[in-house]
């Protein structure tokens, strides 16, 4: 015939939600990125980008979506930093006047 169970049954085990730490590094890319710094932003974001998204990799830390924004900005704004700064040597800066006697009287 059939038995009874006396045993009790074992109930699932919870774990408590532990949040994943976004990485600082991407943090930092996307920021740097976007103030640009007239170049050197954008170089020190696209740098901090590569690195975080390689960490991310290592560690399983969130970000890797912020670290490839900060690369693809850092892009963007590098060509623009560039473009303004070839803008100013060209139309700014630079020897503006007549002839080349040097006199000047």
């Amino acid at each position: 015939m059939s038995r009874l169970q006396t045993g009790t049954r074992a109930e699932p085990a919870y774990t408590q939600y532990q949040p994943r730490r976004t990485n600082r590094m991407a943090i930092w890319s996307l920021v740097l990125s976007i103030i640009t710094l007239g170049g050197l932003g954008s170089i020190a974001g696209i740098w901090l980008g590569a690195r975080a998204r390689s960490r991310i990799r290592q560690t399983g830390e969130d970000g890797d979506g912020l670290a490839l924004a900060g690369i693809i900005i850092g892009v963007i704004t590098l060509l623009f930093a560039i473009g303004y700064w070839v803008f100013v040597a060209k139309y700014v800066g630079g020897h503006h006047g007549g002839g080349g006697t040097g006199g000047g009287y």
